[in-house]
Formats: structure tokens, sequence, C-alpha cells
């Protein structure tokens, strides 16, 4: 359970963080702790020996928990191994053939992968895939508050937060309204510049720094249609709604399509894109890594991931217990309560609001995040317990409460 020792940030934590924020380039004003490696299940341990629930599951990318046992039993198998990291591109490890293996045995209908490092990275090759042979591409499209990652291709898809584009030059892209418009609107621009001048479609089925927003059916089952009548890819982007998280292995899932390419990372541990032979350039060097997969033990441990997502039916699990979470937050009374399995949202008055509320959060034991303009996200892991989300729930009405 939730333990304070000191005020938060302590005094160690508060150190780094200084040093941090002097020295860090990318300084992003994070939560006011400093992990110490220790922890279990969906608690972890700053080190000023604080133990804080964790309902932020860093980004999405830790689904399932501190110190899980049978992860650390693939840590200690790896941990005598050296080289960890290969240039999976040139230089291939077995790891590499069981990660592709175990990806595609979630993914029907896709039969090719192609490992990187991150989120970013699956999604830049997404582009590459989809695009590659489309000659007389002019524009991507996307959607309103779509965020792919900060590489500059992905960056030019993305219509979230507008300082993440300021100062670079990026791709022509065309964005369509998250609503039930958006075929309507890709109608008009492909009676305008023609479908070949689309170089494909992105869509995150479950928006993530864009605000947790859901995307109806009929706006997904237009758009989708679309895409298919004109030749246009379609690629659906699972980097945070994927591996799980909604309650199927894929947020597209939901809606009973398939997408030409999609992009994975976060839960994976690697980044991934998806698709088939008939859409992958068949030209060596047309995409490349140098580590293709990067380091052996994320790939171990990413498929130990899924492994164990199978055999303790936690699809099931977050599917239960997300319903849960959001009949709490409904009962609270917070505004547009929404989401899909373990990935939910609601809305505060103002993104200062929301920004005092993610830090009282903190300073009463509790974990979680921002996204859109003025939104929390609850994205706890998959091995949660109901009297944990009922301790995580007592102290977001705390934190309301505080700044009421």
């Amino acid at each position: 359970m939730i333990k304070l020792k000191t005020k938060i940030p302590g005094a160690k934590s508060a150190r780094i963080l200084a040093g941090l924020k002097k020295k860090n380039g990318g300084w992003g004003e994070p939560h006011p702790l400093v992990f110490s490696g220790k922890g279990n299940g969906a608690y972890c341990e700053d080190i000023d020996g604080n133990t804080f629930l964790d309902f932020a599951c860093q980004v999405a990318s830790n689904p399932l928990g501190y110190n899980h046992p049978e992860l650390l039993k693939v840590v200690a198998d790896y941990n005598k191994r050296f080289p960890l990291k290969y240039a999976g591109q040139d230089f291939t490890i077995e790891e590499h053939l069981d990660m592709i293996e175990s990806i595609l045995g979630i993914s029907p209908g896709m039969n090719q992968v192609f490992l990187s490092n991150s989120g970013a990275e699956a999604v830049e090759n997404a582009i590459k895939i989809a695009m590659h042979d489309r000659n007389k591409k002019k524009f991507t499209v996307s959607f309103q508050g779509a965020f792919h990652g900060r590489t500059l291709g992905a960056l030019s898809l993305h219509h979230s937060k507008p300082i993440h584009r300021e100062g670079y030059i990026l791709e022509p892209n065309k964005e369509l309204p998250f609503s039930d418009l958006a075929g309507e609107k890709l109608q008009e621009t492909i009676k305008q510049h023609g479908a070949d001048a689309v170089a494909f479609v992105i869509l995150e089925h479950l928006q993530g720094e864009g605000g947790y927003r859901v995307p109806g059916d009929k706006m997904v089952r237009d758009v989708y249609s679309i895409c298919r009548k004109n030749g246009i890819p379609y690629i659906a982007d699972e980097v945070q709604a994927g591996m799980g998280r909604t309650g199927k292995w894929w947020a597209f899932e939901h809606y009973g399509i398939k997408p030409d390419v999609f992009s994975s990372a976060k839960a994976l541990q690697v980044g991934a894109t998806v698709s088939t032979s008939k859409l992958f350039p068949g030209k060596v060097g047309a995409i490349s890594s140098t580590w293709g997969g990067g380091h052996a033990l994320d790939l171990a441990v990413g498929m130990k991931t899924i492994e164990l997502i199978k055999k303790k039916k936690l699809l099931e699990s977050n599917r239960k217990n997300g319903d849960y979470i959001k009949r709490r937050l409904d009962e609270l009374g917070f505004e547009n309560v929404r989401g899909r399995g373990l990935a939910v949202a609601f809305d505060l008055a103002s993104g200062n609001v929301r920004d005092k509320f993610v830090l009282e959060c903190a300073r009463h034991g509790l974990l979680v995040l921002g996204c859109g303009m003025n939104s929390v996200r609850v994205i706890p892991p998959y091995i949660i317990k109901k009297e944990e989300i009922d301790e995580g729930m007592g102290v977001i009405e705390k934190a309301a409460k505080t700044l009421r």
C-alpha cells in the first residue's frame, strides 16, 4: 500500500531532479520522485523510501508492474551475457526471429515484422512502408489531436500540442476531424487532389497524448472503407494503446478491421512495424536499423510479456478492471469519463487545474499522467487488483477535493 516517509519530493530525489533540470537538454518537468528500482506489482519506491501506487505505468510501457517474478527470471538469465545489444540488421540472434513470431502470433493476417528501438521509429517505418511505392503522393493524412512520435516524419502527422512542432521543417500533411465528419472530409480531399496524392491515412484507435479519446464506430468505418475503395494505405498506430491495454491485443480490433500496417512499442519493450510481404519494400536497405530490435533482454522481456498476458488471461481482466475504474470515476463526479480497458481518462476544468491535480496526487502517493488539453489518464498495470484501484480512487477523490 502507499506509504510516504518524507514530503514529496524527498531530499535525495530533489537533489537529482535539480541536477537534471540544469543539465538535461530535454527537461520536461517530470514527476517529483526518482525511482529506486524497488517495488512490487503496482507499487514502486523512490530513493527516499516512499512507496507510490502507479496509475501511470511508465507511460503504458510497464504492463506487468514492478519486479514481476517471471520477468526477474528472464533478467537473471540474461545477466550472464555480454554483449546484450546486437546490430540486428547485419548480425542476428535467435531472439529476433522469436520476437517476430510472437508478434505475428497475435496479429492475424500479417506475415512480416520489422523491429526497431522505439515507438517513433516504428511509426517512421510504417510511414516508409506505406508510401514507398506511391509515386504520385503529395501529402499524408492524420487526425485532429494526433500524436505519433517526435522524429520529424512522425511529427509531420502531429496535431496535438503546437510546441512539439514549432521550429521544424515537416512533410506536407492534411488533418481530418476526430469525429463522424472524418469520412466526408477525406472524400472531399480525394475529390480535390485525387486518391493517388494521399500517401496514407494514419489513426490511433484510442488517442494517446491527444487525450485518450475513443474514435466512433462510424468515423473508423467510413475512413477505412474509403481507404479500401481508393487503394490508400491505412496505418494503425498502436504504440500506446496496443499490446492488450484496451482489452484486446490491438485497439483496432474493437472495430473489426485489419490495417495495412501497424506500429507497436511501449509495452512490447521494442519498436515493431507489422504488415505483409505484399506491402514491405522488396529492396534491401529500403528500410533498416542498426540495432533492429535493440537489446536482447528487451526482446526477451517483450516475448515473456506476451506469454504472461495470454497465460494470466489479462485481456479479460483489463476489460473488467477498466469498466470498474470508469464506474468509480463516474461516481466521483468527474467529467467526460472515457476509455477502453485499462486506458481511461477524465477531464478537469483546465490544463492548469489538471497539472496541479497530477502533482497533488503524487504528493499523496499516486502516480497519474495528464493528456490532451485538460485530461488525466489512468493507466495502471495489467496486474492491478480491485483493492488497489480503490486505494487509488481514494487519492483521486482527495486530490480533487483539495483543488475545489
